[in-house]
C-alpha cells in the first residue's frame, strides 16, 4: 500500500488526563531542580539514604550532579559525575514533550520510544547495565579503601559496635 491508514488515536478520560498530568509533574522536578540550583536557588534535596545510613552510595550516585552539569551545558562534567545522567536527562526531556503533546491533545500517542521505555526486556537491560556500572564505581571506591572507611564510619555500623550486647545475651 502506498499510503497507511491514519493510526485512530484513543481520547483520555479525565482519570488517564490526571494521571498524564501527574507524571509529567514528576518528571519535571529533576529538571527544574537542575536549572533552578544553577542559579543560586537553594533547594534542600533529601541525601541518598543508603549512603546516609550504610556509607555505600547507591545507584543513582551523582545523578543530580549530573544533571545541574547539563544544565549550565558542561555534557563531559555530566558524564564524570554520572555516565547515564545524559541518557537519563534526554529520556526525562522527551518523555515530557510527549506528556505535554498527549495532554494538549487529550489523546494517547503512542509512538516507538514509548514502546522501547515501556518494554520490560528493556527495563530489565537499563537496570542490569546501570548495576554492572555501579559494581564498577563501588569496586574503584573499595581499591582506594574509601568504601571501606565509609562503611565503618556509618552510623548502623557504629550504632552496632556500641550497642549493649549484653542486655540481649542475658535470659
Amino acid at each position: 500500500m502506498l499510503f497507511k491508514k491514519p493510526t485512530k488515536f484513543k481520547h483520555l478520560s479525565a482519570q488517564e488526563r490526571t494521571a498524564k498530568i501527574i507524571q509529567l509533574l514528576i518528571l519535571l522536578i529533576p529538571i527544574l531542580v537542575s536549572y533552578v540550583t544553577n542559579f543560586g536557588l537553594k533547594i534542600p534535596l533529601p541525601g541518598c539514604p543508603l549512603l546516609s545510613y550504610l556509607g555505600i552510595p547507591c545507584p543513582g550516585w551523582g545523578l543530580t550532579r549530573s544533571f545541574q552539569a547539563i544544565a549550565r551545558g558542561n555534557i563531559s562534567k555530566a558524564i564524570n559525575f554520572h555516565l547515564f545522567g545524559p541518557l537519563l536527562f534526554i529520556i526525562f526531556l522527551t518523555l515530557v514533550f510527549h506528556l505535554i503533546q498527549e495532554i494538549i491533545r487529550n489523546k494517547d500517542l503512542s509512538n516507538t520510544y514509548i514502546k522501547i521505555i515501556k518494554n520490560s526486556n528493556y527495563q530489565i537491560l537499563f537496570l542490569l547495565v546501570l548495576f554492572s556500572y555501579h559494581g564498577t564505581r563501588l569496586q574503584s571506591l573499595g581499591q582506594t579503601g574509601e568504601l571501606g572507611q565509609s562503611f565503618l564510619n556509618s552510623p548502623i555500623i557504629q550504632w552496632i559496635s556500641t550497642a549493649n550486647w549484653s542486655v540481649l545475651m542475658d535470659n
